[in-house]
């Protein structure tokens, strides 16, 4: 039986996930821009082609806090009814990593004179490994770890569906469906890639010539822990530079900016306060995203884009 504390919350981390809710996908505050990471359906479904770079430091102050890094890739097929795309991604905690990658394909078809809807499937491979070596025990020659490197690689899958003109969209998705079983430490600990399921919708407004609102929300749940819902909002002048902020349940409050530099490069930024008993101990998670991209032939400008 181990009794280092550090260790428990190693394995916490590992079989349950690195952020305070204790998810295993990866976490944005700026999700309005990282929709593939949560849901499929996403690819091509604004006409344009799209590279999206994602850095976020989470609680910073705390020695080997998270640290989740992600790129994205997608792009309209010529017809305007496929989209095609691919995440990079890999989350940090200490000894413990998760790197992945998922392709995803999406089919799109009209169902009414503004409106489309985009059915997704995403299929890849997802690593968690932990550096037995980086972790000091209380009691040593504990069978569960040893001083090397302990991995696993499984496959993964997920699937959405996503409703969308250039002013809203709807979407539900579910990540990590395969469910596989995690064996990192044989005979002492087991654990699952849990199913996480996502519902998003963003609505935007236009408020005079220069300025439009833009409210969104993401709905978060893995069972067995409770539901998680993230309420942004942004105000956009001239569909160039915006500002906003945010609130996830349980977690933190945030502060968002972004700004359109040229045509096809857009960066923004998010600071997270957090509200949880975490505050005591951190000076708040920063996210950084960059996007590069290039108008298709069937652009519909979704409201997804900083325009």
């Amino acid at each position: 039986m181990i009794k280092h504390l550090t260790y428990i919350a190693l394995l916490i981390l590992v079989l349950v996930g690195a952020s305070l809710q204790a998810q295993q996908v990866q976490q944005f505050t700026q999700y309005q821009f990282a929709g593939l990471s949560f849901n499929p359906a996403f690819a091509g479904a604004d006409g344009y082609y799209n590279v999206t770079a994602i850095h976020r430091t989470q609680w910073t102050g705390i020695t080997d806090a998270p640290r989740t890094y992600m790129m994205s890739l997608d792009a309209p097929g010529k017809s305007g009814k496929m989209g095609y795309g691919g995440t990079l991604f890999t989350d940090v905690a200490g000894p413990t990593r998760r790197v992945g990658f998922h392709g995803t394909y999406a089919y799109q078809f009209q169902v009414s004179s503004e409106t489309k809807v985009s059915l997704g499937l995403a299929f890849g491979l997802t690593q968690f490994s932990i550096d037995g070596s980086q972790i000091t025990l209380r009691e040593t020659g504990d069978r569960a770890l040893t001083n090397g490197m302990q991995s696993e690689l499984k496959p993964d899958a997920g699937f959405g569906a996503l409703w969308y003109s250039k002013k809203f969209y709807l979407g539900v998705s579910a990540t990590q469906i395969l469910n596989n079983k995690l064996d990192l430490f044989p005979g002492d600990m087991d654990g699952r890639m849990a199913v996480h399921y996502f519902a998003t919708a963003a609505y935007k407004f236009d408020l005079n010539e220069d300025f439009q609102a833009e409210p969104s929300v993401l709905v978060k749940f893995v069972s067995p822990l409770p539901v998680q819902a993230d309420f942004s909002g942004r105000v956009i002048y001239k569909g160039t530079f915006w500002l906003g902020g945010s609130y996830r349940t349980g977690d933190a409050a945030a502060a968002m900016a972004g700004y359109q530099i040229l045509d096809y490069l857009s960066l923004g930024y998010s600071m997270d306060f957090a509200t949880s008993d975490i505050r005591n101990y951190s000076d708040g998670s920063h996210e950084i995203f960059v996007r590069i991209r290039f108008a298709g032939k069937n652009n519909l400008k979704a409201v997804n884009t900083v325009e």
